[in-house]
């Protein structure tokens, strides 16, 4: 009988190949989640080359329209991504599309004048002059907000945290503001005795509630910003805004962006000014506060035509980039590390310092735009929508 000990009998040829196979596999893989991991890591080192592998990963072949949706035309329909599905919010319905352009669910309702806001789970659709605000997520309607007596709602914002802000008329008062979280319970309550407050918001640590005031100044309203601290009820910080009404509002980290009728002013949130930016003889033609850490005017010397400059800003107030544009805007938007501009006929995606990244040439009749985070844009006409991914 042969001895054995201390060595290994060689394995049957059928086993040799089931081990050399598995060996292969081993290597295959292996090399496989080095390369992933090399062009991961080599990414990283601009946000903008790794947010297009996620592209990838996600949606496969780029410079393509995926998720294309069809729905009744309306102008008062307000759009955004909802998880991974499309909502509409219109007088008459708000619907979620599946990324398969199936109908998760169709809720009907009544609203004069839809405002939507996104947070990350969560959606509040107002009825802004309406009684109405509507808490939705993904598999549908969570709660419905409702104003005493008929009285209206001004506004209704979400942060990311799914914190929710909302503006209202009250009882005895100017008007008041309350704040839920993303359970639904109420954890903040000023009523105004002085001022009118048209909107409001939460900042993203979920510390404060941010609030746009109307009151009296010269004879004439000026804005002023009202920064309240959520777990004291403490008056923290504040602004008045002597020459402009605030149109809209953002705020990314600790600087609130305000773009006014006459100016454009980025404020810290006690109060200091960082940017005060008068429009003097231009005109507004259009305006994007959603950036990561930057926001964008687009001004012009006519109030109608194709000569404009597109500028951008960072957080402190600083000019990052400037572009002269001589073609027609019809929309443009920001988010992420993009700024997307929308032409006649094509859709141009630049970065914070406008540098072009990628183009789209024959937009159909898409009239507007929203710039996702994930560096996808929504393409919207007036009876379908669909997904660009560059």
């Amino acid at each position: 009988m042969a001895n054995n000990k201390g060595k290994h009998a060689a394995p049957p040829a059928e086993d040799q190949k089931h081990t050399d196979l598995l060996r292969n596999l081993r290597m295959l893989l292996a090399a496989v989640v080095i390369v992933v991991l090399v062009a991961a890591l080599t990414a990283m080192e601009d946000g903008i080359h790794f947010a297009g592998l996620r592209r990838w990963i996600m949606y496969g072949n780029s410079s393509a329209t995926q998720d294309f949706h069809v729905y009744a035309a309306d102008t008062n329909n307000r759009y955004g991504y909802l998880g991974t599905g499309l909502l509409i919010a219109g007088p008459n319905t708000i619907q979620l599309f599946q990324a398969n352009s199936e109908t998760a669910y169709e809720l009907p309702v009544s609203i004069k004048t839809p405002q939507m806001s996104v947070g990350t789970k969560l959606a509040a659709v107002c009825d802004v002059g309406g009684s109405a605000v509507y808490v939705l997520d993904q598999t549908g309607l969570l709660r419905t907000l409702k104003t005493e007596h008929e009285l209206v709602y001004y506004s209704a914002r979400l942060n990311s945290s799914d914190y929710l802000a909302v503006t209202e008329q009250k009882n005895g008062y100017k008007a008041a503001v309350s704040v839920y979280n993303a359970s639904g319970e109420q954890v903040f309550c000023f009523d105004s005795y002085d001022n009118y407050i048209s909107d409001a918001l939460v900042t993203a640590d979920c510390r404060s509630v941010a609030a746009v005031s109307l009151e009296p100044k010269g004879g004439v309203f000026a804005s002023r910003l009202l920064v309240y601290d959520l777990e004291s009820a403490s008056l923290s910080g504040s602004k008045t805004i002597s020459d402009g009404l605030v149109l809209d509002f953002t705020c990314s980290r600790d600087r609130l962006l305000c773009l006014c009728d006459k100016r454009f002013v980025i404020t810290t949130l006690s109060g200091e000014t960082l940017l005060d930016r008068a429009y003097g003889n231009l005109y507004l033609h259009d305006y994007a506060l959603d950036g990561r850490d930057f926001a964008a005017l687009l001004l012009g010397r006519y109030q109608a035509g194709n000569i404009c400059t597109l500028t951008t800003f960072d957080l402190n107030g600083a000019e990052i980039a400037k572009l002269e544009l001589t073609e027609e805007v019809l929309d443009i938007s920001a988010a992420g590390d993009w700024l997307a501009v929308l032409y006649d006929d094509s859709l141009v995606l630049y970065t914070r310092d406008l540098q072009e990244t990628a183009r789209l040439d024959g937009t159909d009749y898409a009239g507007q735009i929203q710039m996702e985070e994930n560096g996808t844009v929504l393409m919207i006409s007036g009876s379908s929508a669909w997904r660009f991914v560059p």
